[in-house]
C-alpha cells in the first residue's frame, strides 16, 4: 500500500472524528440545524453557540494539542534515541503544570498570553535539562526513562502542592493533572495553533539530521552531524510544543509515547515520514480519546488524559517486554 493511500486513509479518520464532533452530543441538536449553523455562522440562537463556542473550538484545540503532543514525542525518541520518549512522561510537561498551577491559585497574576508564554519557557527548561544529561552522561534509554518519570512525578508533586495551597476549583485541578478541553476557546486555539506550525516546519526542515543521530553520536559526528547541537534544538522545540498542550489541554499522557510507535508500524522509520505521521496520528488520538471521553457517560465526562492513559500503558509494558 502506498503512503498516499495511506495518509488517505488517516485524513479520513480525522474527518470522521471531526464529524463525531460536530453532531454527536447530550444537546440534542439535529443535522439540519449544525449545517445551517456551519452555514450561517454569526448569530447568536442557541444551535450557534453550541456550535462555534464549545463544539467548534473544542475539536480545534484537542485536535492541535494532540499534534503537538505526537510531533513532541517524536522528537524525543529520534533525538534521545530512547522508545519510551514522550513528553509528559519524561516531565517536560510538569513545568508547565507547575507555571500554570502559580497563575490558577494567583500567586503570578498575568493574562493568557502570559501564561502560555510562562508554560512554554517552564517546559523548555526541564526539555533543555534532559538534553544536558543525555549528551553529557550518555544515558541509556532506561536510565533516561527513570530519571524522566521521576523528573514528572517531582513536578506534578509540586504543582499539586501550589494547588492545594490556593484552594481552587477540584475540576481546575482535574483539568490540569487529567487533561480536558471543556475550556477550550478560539483564544487558546490560535496560541496553540501559531505554535504547532512554527515547531512543525523546523522540525520537517531538520528531519535528514535525525537518521544520522538514530546511529549514534560518534556515526553522527563522522558523518558531518553535531548530535548535541541537534539534540539541544530538537528538545527545545519538545518543550515549546509541550508547553503549548498542557496550557491548552493538561497533562494528556503517553499520547506523544504511542504516535511515534504506531506511525513505525502503518508508515515508515524514516524520520521525515514520522514527523508528519506523528503529528497526524498525535491528532487523531487525542481528537478520538476526547469524543469517547466526552460521549461514553454523556452528560458527565472522563478525563480525556485517562483514555490516552489506557492505551499508553499497556503499549509502554509491551515496549518494555521487548526490550533486551
Amino acid at each position: 500500500m502506498s503512503y498516499w493511500i495511506k495518509y488517505a486513509c488517516l485524513l479520513t479518520l480525522l474527518l470522521l472524528l471531526i464529524a463525531i464532533g460536530l453532531f454527536a452530543g447530550p444537546s440534542n441538536l439535529g443535522v439540519k440545524e449544525i449545517l445551517g449553523s456551519l452555514v450561517t455562522s454569526g448569530n447568536e440562537g442557541f444551535s450557534d453557540t453550541i456550535l462555534w463556542s464549545i463544539r467548534l473550538p473544542r475539536i480545534a484545540v484537542s485536535l492541535v494539542t494532540g499534534a503537538c503532543l505526537g510531533l513532541a514525542g517524536v522528537l524525543i525518541q529520534l533525538s534521545t534515541r530512547s522508545p519510551f520518549g514522550d513528553p509528559n512522561l519524561f516531565g517536560i510537561g510538569g513545568g508547565a503544570t507547575i507555571f500554570i498551577a502559580f497563575t490558577l491559585t494567583g500567586i503570578v497574576a498575568i493574562g493568557p498570553l502570559g501564561t502560555f508564554t510562562g508554560s512554554i519557557a517552564a517546559s523548555t527548561i526541564v526539555a533543555l535539562l534532559l538534553s544536558k544529561l543525555v549528551s553529557s552522561k550518555d544515558l541509556s534509554p532506561i536510565k533516561l526513562a527513570v530519571i524522566g518519570i521521576a523528573i514528572g512525578a517531582l513536578t506534578v508533586s509540586i504543582g499539586t502542592s501550589v494547588m492545594s495551597h490556593g484552594r481552587i476549583f477540584p475540576t481546575q485541578v482535574i483539568g490540569l493533572l487529567a487533561g480536558s478541553f471543556t475550556a477550550s476557546t478560539w483564544e487558546i486555539f490560535w496560541y496553540s495553533f501559531m505554535t504547532l506550525v512554527t515547531c512543525f516546519v523546523v522540525s520537517i526542515w531538520m528531519s535528514n539530521k535525525f537518521l544520522p543521530i538514530m546511529l549514534g553520536d560518534i556515526v553522527s559526528r563522522s558523518l558531518g552531524v553535531n548530535p548535541i547541537r541537534v539534540r539541544t534544538i530538537a528538545m527545545a522545540i519538545a518543550g515549546i510544543l509541550t508547553g503549548a498542550a498542557v496550557y491548552s489541554g493538561g497533562l494528556i499522557a503517553f499520547v506523544g509515547l504511542i504516535s511515534p510507535h504506531i506511525t513505525r508500524r502503518l508508515l515508515s522509520n524514516s524520520p521525515s515520514h514520522l514527523v508528519i505521521g506523528s503529528t497526524t496520528i498525535g491528532a487523531i488520538a487525542t481528537l478520538g480519546s476526547d469524543q469517547l471521553s466526552r460521549l461514553l457517560f454523556a452528560p458527565s465526562e472522563l478525563p480525556v488524559g485517562m483514555t490516552t492513559t489506557i492505551v499508553g500503558a499497556l503499549l509502554m509494558i509491551y515496549l518494555a517486554l521487548k526490550m533486551k
